[in-house]
């Protein structure tokens, strides 16, 4: 039985993070890097502040990897964070709001 930090994939989604695992390989060969991979900006993408996550949305976009990215995140049912320009936190979410004050 897993430990609740383990993640059991299926295979769908395990084939698809191959693939993105794959084309992250592809594009370092090539000297490219991920926006995600920007140690200034990183956070963003689980950022509990929306504008955060909308800035990582755009930042996406000229990803070598984007799609694969998004369609790992759709095959493990990603619930939060960005992946591949998208955002999957649920709206509303407060618990941060969009100035980064604690909603209580």
């Amino acid at each position: 039985m897993p430990t609740p930090s383990q993640t059991i994939l299926t295979p769908q989604a395990s084939a698809a993070d191959g693939r993105l695992r794959d084309a992250l390989v592809r594009a370092a060969t090539r000297g490219e890097r991920t926006p995600c991979s920007d140690v200034s900006i990183r956070d963003h993408w689980t950022s509990d502040i929306h504008k955060h996550r909308e800035l990582a949305v755009l930042w996406c976009q000229p990803c070598p990897v984007l799609l694969e990215c998004r369609t790992a995140a759709e095959a493990r049912d990603e619930k939060w964070h960005v992946y591949g320009g998208h955002d999957f936190t649920p709206r509303p979410y407060n618990k941060i709001n969009n100035e980064g004050m604690s909603m209580q």
